[in-house]
């Protein structure tokens, strides 16, 4: 091989590098916020390497960058990382963050009633949804669920904002699935929650759609307290 082709081919192995720790992360970030490693579990590089089948550097990394997202943290003692939990102040500062990011985003949006593309699209976005779900659409709800308070955020047009937004933005997803696994039926008032928001969305109703929403954030979170409770009283948490 010429010296130009070492060079390329040297040149390339760091992207190669960059793009088996995105999806190392991505695997393992996903598997958090669905709860398939549940809150506490222990994990380390070396088990998460044979899970995974890769080698044990792109792990490290992964688990580096799911710490700085607040997913995992590392242990007091031993070796090894453990999946975050979820306490009563971390949903509390979570929901406070909500409650002031979203609201901002439906009164930017109704406020002059120009962007009359976006509200129409929001006023139909759960359409598609039946009451009561069937279980193989949960998937594509909660997606739609996430995608629904991203579009509501990013109407502030405020980039700092969205982007903070984004940085808990799976810490928010991963609080979903946590619910979903302990309320048998929210995934139905969830619905009914967001047909009220866009409802109000779509008759341009600025203080009904806030207060839908203020109101679906303050039920899911009460839910959500409840359900820690018990998974710590059954000593799952």
């Amino acid at each position: 091989m010429h010296t130009g082709a070492v060079s390329d081919a040297l040149s390339m192995k760091p992207q190669r590098v960059v793009n088996l720790t995105d999806r190392v992360f991505e695997a393992l970030e996903d598997a958090i916020v669905r709860c398939e490693l549940q809150p506490g579990e222990v994990v380390t590089d070396r088990t998460l390497s044979l899970r995974l089948d890769v080698s044990r550097t792109p792990v490290r990394e992964a688990l580096q960058r799911l710490a700085a997202s607040g997913l995992v943290v590392p242990r007091d003692r031993g070796p090894g990382w453990e999946v975050a939990g979820f306490d009563e102040r971390d949903l509390a500062e979570l929901f406070e963050l909500r409650k002031a990011l979203e609201p901002m985003g439906l009164r930017q949006l109704l406020a002059d009633n120009s962007d009359a593309r976006t509200i129409h699209a929001l006023a139909r976005f759960f359409d598609d949804f039946d009451e009561p779900m069937e279980v193989d659409r949960y998937a594509d709800y909660f997606q739609r669920d996430n995608e629904f308070h991203k579009k509501i955020v990013s109407c502030t047009g405020n980039s700092r904002v969205i982007g903070f937004y984004g940085i808990v933005e799976r810490q928010i997803d991963r609080g979903r699935h946590f619910l979903s696994t302990g309320y048998q039926g929210r995934i139905e008032e969830n619905l009914t929650e967001h047909r009220r928001i866009t409802r109000a969305i779509g008759a341009r109703d600025v203080e009904e759609a806030v207060a839908a929403l203020l109101h679906h954030l303050q039920r899911g979170e009460e839910l959500m307290v409840e359900h820690i409770k018990a998974e710590r009283a059954a000593g799952r948490l």
